[in-house]
C-alpha cells in the first residue's frame, strides 16, 4: 500500500520533472544520487531524475513481489 501511494505521488510530479528540467537526480546542491545495479549499470552512474526514479520504482516492485523476501503464504 505504501509503495502504491508513493507511486501515485511520484506520478503527479513526474509531469514537471522531465529529462530537461531535472537532468540530475539530486538531494540539493550537495548530494547527487547515482544508480548501480547488477545488470546494466555495474558502476554508479549519473542519470536524470526521471530515469533514476523509474529504475528505483521498478526495483522496489521486484523486491515487493519477491516471495523469498515477502512471502504471501505463511508456512509454505
Amino acid at each position: 500500500d505504501f509503495f502504491n501511494r508513493i507511486n501515485l505521488i511520484y506520478g503527479t510530479i513526474s509531469d514537471y520533472c522531465t529529462e530537461q528540467s531535472c537532468p540530475v537526480m539530486s538531494g540539493g546542491p550537495k548530494y547527487e544520487y547515482r544508480w548501480q545495479d547488477e545488470h546494466k549499470y555495474r558502476k554508479p552512474t549519473a542519470l536524470s531524475a526521471p530515469q533514476y526514479m523509474n529504475l528505483l520504482m521498478d526495483w522496489i516492485e521486484v523486491q515487493i513481489n519477491n516471495e523469498d523476501i515477502f512471502p504471501t503464504n505463511v508456512g509454505e
